[in-house]
């Protein structure tokens, strides 16, 4: 081997070292995995644009090497990518490298890949080793290479066409019955052993058992700039020309019909899948592709738009990887679930509803009303120019076929022809927000809102008095007639008129987002901390044990295989019934959700909720999740799981920050102190869902859990013979268990050797015996000692969690106390002026308008003056007994013992004025052009009967009637 070479190799150990994967290779499943869904639409696929992470932007030509990695030609150099991150190589980093321009990249079979440059020729990775390949005189660039079946190697070059068998070259001209030498744009081997070779201007040649035919205009060709080549599942070969793309058969090339939008257009590049897809590179069309049943574009894809296609690549795990002129490297991955969009001022979805037999309808946050239609969301502009509002929160479908959508102006009822009536407050809503809906058994529509229940039976609305006041989400009807209502605050349910806790404790502090009634008769509840079982009146919570640690379940949907489905702020979960049970009954104590993110196809991992229809199951079985981007479908027999084990490899090893080989690192040392390994695992379909554990025997005692990390850290080892060895799983779970090894001794300082440390044990018994009198003496000073600072560490950890408990007890953005504080408060002071028979008061105080003062000031600008309108009111209050809180958004509260209702109604006065003098400007305020507040006062004797609730609400009616009198204005209960 050259010096060059060689010192190509010791600077390329960083990225061609640790391939351990030759041997890892024979035990994994080498069957590839299917390609991508061929009835997704391009744009439901994860798709990967790694922006500005290659050392140049036009990757020429994709491969993956025996070990998993993804390699890349570019014009900056080779590319090797294994997950996380690239790696370049170039002369610079390589001498042995004679040009920096990578033109070809391909798979040597075993372990190896060839490499191919521009004027500076062929080369063979192999391990740790870059070599040169020689080539007849006169070949010094190479522009594609390819193996046939019988295992030839084949070049397109400079010179021409060079087929090389046993290690001999041969550069095949006229005699050959090849054209006259001429620029060769691409060349594909096929599975008959035939090799297609595109000669620009010629047309293609097509190689079969040394037999050359030339194929041009006069066989097919739309023409004979011929610019790509491709062999699909069945074996045919595909050309693309600059008049469009045609296909191989009987004799001459034919167009495709169901293509036929190609016809005419430039085809840079094309590539066939393991699925029989063939997938199209036409110039300004985008993405494009021919599956058995349909042919379709994208020109949406992040990155591509206007872009060449230079190559495209399959890998083992299905993924199609493309490479581009100048927007790099993309990557079209299978994910478990799929998120569809539309062309909408808003892809933040609501509302789903299916129209039982007809359209799946969907509600966004500003985009109004659309219609799932061809694997998108179509804007319904017909019936959104008729809707007061373009926020919707929900949607139901009646017996009569009408639609109901409810918004934050009330309601809107189209009827079977798309005419809307719509209900406000004027129409006797209780309030202006609608959240929720419920056909009424006795005719009619359930309607929940902001502030309370109402019924509407045609034009008519019947408000439930009860409830007025009540933030409500969720209704259900049940077969006895009880509508159960979930209230921002609890549950409750009205039977004959009367309303109730359901037999149950109302759940409190717990708001209640869905309900999913069973045959069985069980109701269960999604809920802001979980989820929740009613039966036969008794209540259970699967909380913690269930996997939920305050996570908010927005939606509850059975998909008929034994799994309940939910949305959650967390993302979108599924969580097996029988585990459930398994808890109920006792045989697990623990069991956890299956929870679904961006690594399996949400484009956002916040699922919308705290209305009652943000999720849907359809009548084909698929269920329908709207989340902060888009509506995500989950289609339980299509969710095409990752069968490959990941291939591991140790790709570097550093002793003491020095490179070592980890095929080979043998003895080490003596005085090692610091041992780093770094691995990887190669799988691509959700390369952060990949994860590892390593354990290095002789050492550790059982596995350790790395998560996503991929580097081992271990210092000041023992003298020793131990075996590093790791593990991977890819976004599936399913791991290689026979991972990657390095095996290594490390030798010993010569005061670690055997006979010195006899001899220190020899010298150390006998001092033993000297030291255990003085030992003896020590021990009795020090337990007195040990006991001060035990009783000093005592009294530290106690005032410790005292100021945990005073930091749990504040609110984080405005500083005063938040509302788990000021309820805490409540009842002490409840119970304490029960006792005393003195006057309670509580004042509750709402910013006015302030949505509008977010929309115009921004979310920043809301959460400075929240804090501002805080301040003033912890100023203001009478001494160190009271107690301001948030109480949730916008809203505050004031608990002030001793007060009765006049000196209460004056302090809300006083507050209100305070506020106004801050002349917070709000130039869309309905009141007056500052920041103002609206405060309801109560004040009750607890010793005279009632329930901190009642209070509350006395408080609650009378900020309402404040609101409604104008704004900017405390009135008393």
């Amino acid at each position: 081997m050259s010096i060059d070479v060689q010192r190509a190799c010791a600077l390329l150990s960083h990225v061609l070292r640790g391939l351990l994967c030759a041997v890892l290779c024979a035990t994994l499943p080498t069957g590839p995995a299917r390609a991508l869904d061929p009835q997704r639409a391009i744009g439901q696929f994860t798709h990967v644009w790694y922006e500005n992470q290659l050392p140049q932007g036009t990757v020429l030509s994709i491969a993956q090497q025996g070990d998993g990695a993804i390699w890349l030609a570019t014009y900056g150099g080779l590319v090797r990518h294994s997950g996380a991150g690239f790696d370049a190589i170039d002369p610079r980093s390589a001498p042995a490298l004679k040009s920096s321009a990578i033109t070809a990249v391909s798979a040597d079979g075993t372990s190896g890949i060839w490499v191919g440059t521009l004027n500076g020729g062929l080369y063979r990775q192999r391990g740790r080793t870059l070599e040169p390949v020689p080539l007849p005189e006169g070949i010094e660039s190479v522009f594609g290479i390819v193996t046939d079946t019988a295992g030839a190697l084949w070049l397109t070059t400079n010179a021409g066409v060079v087929r090389i068998v046993g290690g001999e070259p041969r550069l095949l001209g006229d005699a050959d019955g090849f054209p006259p030498r001429g620029f060769y744009r691409a060349i594909v081997a096929a599975p008959d052993g035939g090799v297609w070779i595109a000669a620009d201007g010629v047309g293609v040649v097509h190689w079969q058992d040394q037999r050359v035919e030339v194929y041009d205009e006069k066989q097919g060709l739309p023409s004979n700039a011929v610019y790509s080549l491709a062999i699909d599942a069945a074996g045919t070969a595909w050309v693309g020309t600059q008049a469009g793309p045609a296909f191989f058969r009987d004799g001459r090339f034919h167009r495709e019909p169901r293509a036929a939008a190609l016809d005419g257009r430039r085809i840079y590049h094309l590539f066939g899948d393991r699925e029989g897809t063939v997938w199209f590179a036409p110039l300004d069309m985008g993405l494009c592709r021919l599956t058995a049943e349909r042919f379709t574009c994208n020109e949406r894809l992040a990155g591509m738009h206007g872009e060449t296609v230079r190559s495209m690549f399959e890998d083992r795990e299905g993924n199609l990887w493309i490479g581009t002129t100048s927007s790099g490297l993309h990557r079209l991955s299978q994910s478990k679930l799929v998120t569809v969009t539309g062309q909408m001022a808003s892809n933040a979805v609501r509302a789903v509803h299916q129209v039982p037999g007809g359209d799946l309808w969907i509600g966004t946050d500003g985009g109004g009303l659309a219609r799932y239609r061809d694997q998108a969301l179509e804007p319904a502009v017909g019936y959104n120019a008729q809707l007061p509002s373009q926020l919707v929160r929900a949607i139901v479908s009646d017996a009569q076929g009408r639609l109901w959508v409810g918004g934050t102006e009330g309601v809107t009822r189209f009827d079977g022809d798309g005419k809307a009536r719509n209900l406000g407050i004027g129409d006797g809503l209780p309030g202006t927000i609608v959240f929720a809906f419920a056909p009424a058994r006795e005719g009619g529509m359930w309607t929940g809102t902001l502030q309370g229940v109402a019924r509407i039976e045609g034009d008519e609305v019947h408000v439930v008095e009860g409830s007025r006041g009540d933030d409500t989400r969720a209704l259900y009807e049940d077969p006895d007639g009880r509508l159960w209502i979930g209230l921002r605050s609890g549950l409750r349910c009205l039977h004959a008129g009367v309303l109730d806790r359901c037999g149950t404790d109302g759940l409190p502090g717990t708001s209640v987002f869905a309900f999913h009634p069973t045959p069985e008769g069980d109701l269960w509840l999604g809920t802001s901390v979980g989820i929740v079982r009613i039966r036969d009146g008794v209540v259970t919570r699967y909380l913690e044990r269930a996997g939920f640690h305050g996570d908010a379940v927005f939606a509850l949907l059975d998909d008929g295989r034994g799994n309940f489905w939910f949305s959650s702020n967390r993302g979108i979960g599924r969580i097996a019934k029988a585990d459930l049970q398994a808890l109920d009954d006792g045989s697990k104590p623990q069991v956890e959700p299956r929870w679904f993110g961006t690594a399996d196809g949400m484009l956002n991992a916040q699922g919308n909720g705290a209305s009652q229809t943000p999720a849907a199951r359809s009548d084909d079985g698929r269920l329908w999740f709207g989340t902060a981007k888009g509506v995500v479908v989950v289609d339980l027999d299509s969710m095409q799981g990752n069968p490959q084990p990941p291939p591991v490899t140790v790709e570097r090893m550093l002793v003491d920050g020095v490179d070592v080989d980890p095929l080979d690192p043998g003895r080490l040392g003596p005085g090692v102190e610091r041992l780093e390994l770094q691995f990887a695992a190669m799988s691509y379909v959700a390369p952060s869902a990949v994860r590892y554990r390593y354990r290095l025997e002789g050492f550790d005692r059982g596995w350790n859990q790395a998560g996503s990390l991929r580097t081992a850290y271990y210092t000041n080892l023992p003298p020793g013979d131990y075996v590093f060895r790791v593990m991977a799983s890819n976004n599936d779970g399913v791991w290689n268990q026979d991972g990657a090894s390095v095996q290594f001794t490390l030798l010993p300082l010569w005061h670690q050797t055997w006979w010195l440390r006899l001899l220190v044990v020899l010298a150390g018994l006998g001092a033993i015996a000297a030291l255990v009198r003085l030992r003896l003496r020590a021990a009795r000073r020090r337990e007195l000692s040990l006991t001060r600072e035990v009783t000093q560490r005592t009294d530290a950890l106690r005032e410790a969690n005292a100021q945990l408990r005073r930091l749990a007890a504040i609110d984080a953005l405005t500083g005063i106390a938040n509302r788990g504080e000021f309820n805490r408060r409540l009842l002490q002071a409840w119970d304490d002026h029960a006792r005393r028979d003195a006057p309670l008061a509580v004042l509750l105080a709402d910013v006015d308008d302030f949505k509008a003062y977010n929309d115009s000031y921004g979310h920043l600008g809301g959460d400075d003056a929240l804090g501002t309108v805080a301040s003033t009111l912890a100023a203001k209050v009478r001494g160190a007994t009271d107690l301001a809180a948030r109480y949730g958004g916008e809203e505050f509260a004031l608990l002030l013992p001793d007060c009765d209702p006049d000196a209460a109604l004056a302090l809300a006065n006083a507050l209100v004025a305070a506020v106004q003098e801050l002349s917070i400007p709000h130039r869309a305020s309905t009141v007056a052009g500052r920041l103002s507040i609206s405060i309801g006062a109560a004040s009750v004797r607890p010793a005279r009967g009632g329930t901190p609730d009642d209070l509350l609400h006395a408080a609650d009616e009378a900020l309402y009637r404040a609101k409604a009198e104008g704004r900017n204005r405390a009135l008393p209960a």
